[in-house]
């Protein structure tokens, strides 16, 4: 019986090749199949043949039913359309192609890969593209609705790239049986069309402007200008927006181009990137703006009503406990029972990131979310690290926030490379859509503040301080200025340097702050928009920044009743690509108002400074 088995056994492997030769045969001749074959001394690189062949035969066969809706690509003067076709078809990625076959002969260093697919499935592939066509639409009508021009251009553009490379793109209609192709460059020539810029003032070499949607402040834009040398990155926010030109350089008009393709962040949805690569860039002589500077206007200024401060993203809670409890998990009254839609929502962001396709995850954000998150996801290489034991927190403003994702974000620091491991924190909103997402303080830093004991501190108070925290500290990792903006006041401390005498005549009498009773050393003070000045200016050298914050104490201001500020000392450790330091950051924060809380005093001292001599809230007001 035994040799039985083992006869039918060799009998069996004499057979396989000739029944694959078969097989393969048919699939050759049938056609029935779109096919490919490739070899290499490794599998990575035969498959990579292999798909390179199916898809140059796929493009020979509907090159002749291929609608091109562009004339970029070109060969000697005339419209090279095999090529253009071959490259459409091409930003199908392997991950998109997911009903394609593969059948692996030989082993290393002679490896066949032998890729086939049913002919009958490619318009299966194209549904998928009009699918995530229809998406990105949704998302730009969602923003667009809220007035945020910036993400409704962004993802108007990328839909009409999508639509561009499909084989019939006058196949991909919206709900109303309108052609999207045909359709969406509308929109965007009439997004740019109501944008208007306008010049405010010049300072020195810095260049303030007035941006404008349908004639209301813009939420936020991007756009490119040259400084007179070279071509630099701008972005608006809140109506605002700042030309920096080279030192000297004078001119009649400032020219900007308003961003609509976002290049940059379509980073890891590898079909989404390979199609702007191929379709090119559709031009929109509307994004072109020129304004007239000071020359042209006879040195004065475009009046303009300063935009209100507000923050710019949405509250995020902490992992809040009782001042005996240790931060390692919620209070029974904070457990998340029904975390199965949470649960669900975080998988998808984590295989999203996992997979660098980050577009796969944008339906699980709000639009302030999302914002966020595309910041993130461009801080340099990030990756996932260890398996992410996820927690769910409900927190007293009827939040939910998720915790327990740990990621490594990576930078090229000249020829060495530079690594930070976060905590990333999610914040859900009742709508369950993830409208938050920050870097988390540290487990020390959270313990302190978590533990923290004051009477008349409520689980509320702990929230709002470590919400405020981690938002502050993401927004100067990702280089939020437009947050950081919000968040000084007006009239706000800025200590980094020399004695500060504080002109208590800009401050209401029960809000008085002083710098009586400390002995300070050449420390310098700057206001508000000095600092910015300079913030944005380190921003723009430094390929990152990050920092790290350690030990922390928090006073309550009880003497103001009617207010809740808050005396904040904390070590901190900045890191960025030009340089590096320890010390101690003092925040005095008013935050009565639980939406808006407000810098009202910033110190920052080097590592070297006296214990006894570091700032705390006794030295910014007179008791």
């Amino acid at each position: 019986m035994k040799r039985r088995i083992i006869n039918l056994w060799l009998l069996l492997l004499v057979l396989c090749p000739v029944l694959k030769a078969q097989n393969w045969d048919y699939i050759r001749t049938s056609g029935e199949y779109y096919y490919g074959s490739g070899t290499g001394k490794t599998e990575a690189e035969a498959d990579k043949a292999a798909l390179n062949d199916l898809v140059q035969m796929i493009a020979v066969h509907v090159s002749s039913d291929f609608q091109s809706q562009t004339d970029e690509t070109q060969a000697n003067g005339n419209i090279d359309h095999k090529t253009y076709v071959r490259n459409c078809v091409s930003t199908y990625s392997s991950s998109a192609l997911t009903n394609v076959e593969k059948w692996t002969e030989g082993e290393e260093p002679e490896v066949t890969v032998r890729r086939y697919m049913l002919r009958s499935e490619l318009d299966k592939i194209y549904e998928k593209r009009i699918e995530k066509i229809r998406d990105m639409v949704a998302i730009a009508d969602g923003a667009l609705e809220k007035a945020k021009v910036d993400m409704a251009l962004q993802y108007y553009y990328w839909a009409y790239s999508l639509a561009r490379s499909l084989q019939h793109p006058t196949e991909a209609k919206d709900e109303a049986g309108h052609s999207l192709v045909t359709l969406l460059p509308v929109k965007i020539r009439g997004i740019l069309e109501d944008i208007s810029v306008a010049f405010d003032k010049r300072e020195g070499d810095c260049v303030d402007l007035i941006f404008k949607y349908k004639g209301r402040p813009v939420s936020g834009l991007d756009f490119l200008y040259s400084d007179g040398r070279e071509e630099c990155d701008g972005a608006a926010k809140d109506g605002r927006g700042m030309l920096e030109m080279a030192p000297g350089y004078e001119t009649e008009f400032y020219h900007l181009d308003i961003e609509y393709e976002y290049k940059n962040l379509a980073r890891g949805d590898d079909e989404l990137q390979a199609v702007l690569n191929v379709v090119a860039k559709a031009a929109f002589p509307e994004s072109s703006v020129s304004v007239k500077g000071r020359a042209a206007q006879g040195g004065t200024s475009v009046a303009a009503s300063r935009p209100t401060a507000r923050p710019a993203t949405a509250s995020v809670a902490s992992t809040d406990a009782p001042a005996e409890a240790s931060a390692a998990g919620p209070s029974p009254s904070q457990t998340v029972d029904d975390d199965a839609l949470y649960c669900e929502a975080m998988e998808k962001v984590l295989a999203a990131i996992k997979s660098r396709n980050y577009v796969k995850a944008s339906s699980c954000f709000t639009l302030e979310g999302l914002d966020v998150y595309n910041k993130l996801i461009s801080y340099g290489t990030g990756r996932v690290v260890g398996q992410p034991d996820m927690v769910y927190y409900r927190s007293s403003n009827g939040q939910v926030v998720a915790r327990g994702l740990q990621m490594s974000f990576s930078f090229m620091n000249g020829k060495r490379k530079k690594t930070f491991v976060e905590d990333v924190v999610f914040t859900f909103n009742p709508d369950k859509k993830i409208s938050n997402v920050a870097f988390g303080l540290g487990k020390v830093a959270e313990s302190d503040i978590l533990n923290r004991y004051a009477p008349g501190w409520k689980d509320e108070t702990r929230e709002l301080i470590m919400e405020f925290l981690e938002n502050y500290k993401t927004a100067y990792c990702l280089k939020r200025l437009d947050y950081i903006r919000d968040i000084f006041a007006d009239d706000a401390v800025i200590i980094v340097g020399n004695i500060v005498k504080r002109n208590l005549a800009a401050v209401p009498e029960e809000r008085a702050i002083s710098l009586e009773g400390q002995d300070i050393i050449k420390y310098n003070r700057y206001d508000k928009e000095t600092y910015l000045a300079n913030l944005a200016r380190t921003f723009k050298l430094n390929e990152f920044i990050n920092l790290r914050f350690t030990n922390n104490d928090v006073q309550w201001l009880e003497k103001y009743e009617d207010a809740e500020i808050y005396g904040i000392q904390i070590g901190q450790e900045y890191t960025s690509s030009r340089y590096a330091d320890k010390g101690y950051l003092f925040l005095l924060v008013d935050m009565t108002d639980h939406n808006a809380p407000q810098i009202k005093v910033r110190t920052w001292q080097p590592n070297e400074v006296s214990m006894s001599k570091i700032f705390s809230a006794g030295d910014f007001y007179n008791d």
